[in-house]
């Protein structure tokens, strides 16, 4: 039977980046979900980085489930679920509760209904002070280096739905719409940002 497991090259070199990133951003975090898990490298990283984690991971793409499956059945963690923001009431399926939720390098391969839905499900979701973690280039009012722009042409030549998206003129009103705040903004390595808003609406 052959290992379900992928490998992301560019999750080889940013998994640390965002694993230390993480634990600094949400020390609180205990019961975390993640959407667009990918390989499930990411995950991986995180758990490996501090125990006592609880970890449900997802992904809509059957390949990448499983990937994740295999990563999170070695550290005791649940089956990764088909999750998809782009479906409407997507989180009405989740029963256990969730304080954090973490999106790697998803907003931008995503229709601007799934990112309206990853807000809408957190807002939902979340208890007060609970966090969304998101990490993955972005814009500051269309500002941007030439490398993401050339990212960004690259996505929309591909689907004219997808793109980097803009921290001021989408996301934060998106957080604002949906009851999440802003909370912490930091540059990392490649042209990244880590970005997490906070639950108030509750």
């Amino acid at each position: 039977m052959s290992d379900p497991r992928l490998y992301s090259t560019s999750a080889a070199r940013n998994k640390d980046v965002i694993a230390e990133a993480f634990h600094r951003v949400c020390p609180a975090a205990s019961h975390v979900l993640e959407l667009a898990s990918g390989t499930g490298e990411h995950a991986e990283a995180i758990l490996l980085a501090k125990a006592g984690l609880t970890w449900h991971g997802s992904d809509p793409d059957d390949e990448a489930r499983a990937s994740t499956t295999a990563r999170m059945a070695d550290l005791g963690q649940a089956a990764a679920e088909a999750f998809d923001t782009r479906v409407e009431g997507w989180w009405q399926a989740i029963s256990s509760p969730i304080d954090t939720i973490v999106s790697i390098n998803m907003i931008h391969i995503t229709s601007r209904a799934g990112v309206e839905g990853l807000f809408q499900g957190a807002a939902a979701l979340l208890p007060s002070g609970g966090s969304l973690f998101l990490y993955g280039p972005m814009s500051r009012r269309g500002v941007t280096e030439e490398s993401n722009q050339r990212f960004d042409a690259s996505l929309k030549a591909r689907d004219p739905g997808w793109g980097v998206r803009d921290l001021d003129d989408m996301l934060q009103p998106l957080g604002a719409r949906f009851g999440l705040a802003l909370d912490d903004i930091e540059r990392v390595p490649a042209n990244n940002h880590v970005v997490t808003f906070k639950q108030v609406g509750r």
